[in-house]
């Protein structure tokens, strides 16, 4: 494993700004996730670490060495791509010892040389040495794919040929593991298993690893630190629950899932408490240490996020144990298993509310009077 940092980088694309000043520092061991929309720049940062772009100014550094001007192959990483990247022609086996044959050509002699080349041609004219046989058997084994040596990419499971990308990227034994939205062609529940695979793989082999991913739900699952990216910045770095608990903004709230945003102004506060006014409706707020600085000052204008299993729902006229209450009309509800989700409008207002362990058959129907109930230490205040 190995330190990484990011120093400073810039990067055009004709008129496209795609990295503006972007400045990171990835600890040893740590799984560093880049978090952001398509467009964001989080891509560009990883490919310049990986060798695959060139920085306009800045500085790549490994371990504590500037890694510029290197190619990707005499760099110390392991990559996963979007698409897999496998070679179809290529049983399981070789896809996983390539970049082990990669690097003994790069290294190699004219025999030397000539050996890798007719590994690719014939694997019995030119057998994989033990020493390869054990590595590619390892890596296999770590993601539970070692009986699939012999199959082909087209025989496996999207799934699998995944955990075979992955296999590939550690056979090296990189000190940084590199992954580009490893997940996003996989359905839902193939994404959750390999989370889990990626993750207890990352910490067992205690390997730096930098993970670039749109989805939130990816990043705050995996990650020990977090960045999130906008128009090629770096707006926010902290821990998954830093940044959940307290967003910087108004956008980085919005990204990583806030749907209850509401637009106000601070009309007061005393020494635990503010009151925002969003329209007709005043809410509470605690005071926090370590808040988005200038949210809490009266006369500020601020958004109010209010995370949906928070609230509190009851039919109207119900006693709620809350700091804020307020009554309303279902507009909308969706039985969702574990919840039960509910638009609810207050006004101007609408909530997104979710009810744990619903009763099957006892949703509420669009028109329902409710009452709505929430903590004041549980609505966070970020700049409008």
């Amino acid at each position: 494993m190995a330190e990484v940092r990011l120093r400073a980088l810039e990067k055009r694309f004709g008129t496209l700004k795609a990295l503006d000043g972007v400045t990171l520092t990835i600890g040893e061991g740590e799984l560093f996730a880049l978090l952001g929309s398509s467009g964001s720049g989080k891509t560009t940062a990883l490919r310049c670490v990986a060798g695959l772009e060139h920085p306009d100014s800045g500085d790549v550094l490994i371990g504590g060495r500037s890694v510029l001007g290197r190619q990707p192959y005499e760099r110390p990483i392991g990559m996963v791509f979007q698409s897999y990247a496998l070679f179809p022609h290529l049983s399981v086996f070789d896809n996983v010892a390539y970049g082990l044959r990669a690097r003994a050509y790069a290294e190699g002699g004219p025999v030397g040389k000539a050996r890798v080349l007719g590994a690719f041609v014939s694997r019995r004219l030119f057998p994989p040495t033990p020493e390869l046989r054990r590595k590619v058997g390892d890596a296999l084994a770590l993601v539970n794919l070692a009986s699939e040596a012999e199959r082909m990419p087209g025989q496996l499971s999207g799934g699998m040929q995944q955990r075979v990308a992955l296999a590939r990227a550690i056979v090296t034994e990189p000190a940084v593991l590199l992954l580009d939205e490893p997940l996003s062609n996989l359905d839902r529940k193939l994404r959750v298993g390999m989370r889990a695979t990626i993750r207890k793989l990352q910490q067992q082999l205690r390997m730096t690893a930098l993970y670039v991913t749109h989805d939130q739900e990816e990043a705050l699952s995996l990650a020990d630190r977090m960045a999130i990216m906008d128009q090629g910045r770096v707006v926010q770095l902290g821990t998954p629950a830093e940044i959940y608990d307290r967003p910087a903004s108004a956008f980085v709230a919005d990204f990583v899932g806030a749907e209850n945003l509401l637009p106000g102004e601070v009309v007061a506060r005393d020494l635990s408490c503010v009151t925002v006014r969003c329209g007709a409706l005043d809410v509470r707020a605690t005071t926090r240490a370590g808040g988005a600085p200038g949210a809490d000052a009266p006369g500020s204008k601020v958004r109010v996020v209010v995370r949906p299993q928070s609230i509190q729902l009851a039919p109207r006229g119900a006693t709620l144990d809350a700091d804020n209450r307020c009554d309303g009309l279902v507009r909308f509800g969706s039985y969702l298993g574990t919840t039960a989700r509910y638009e609810v409008a207050v006004g101007d207002a609408l909530f997104v509310v979710d009810v744990p362990d619903p009763r099957p058959g006892a949703l509420l129907a669009a028109g329902d009077p409710v009452s709505l109930g929430f903590a004041a230490r549980s609505v966070i205040l970020v700049p409008a």
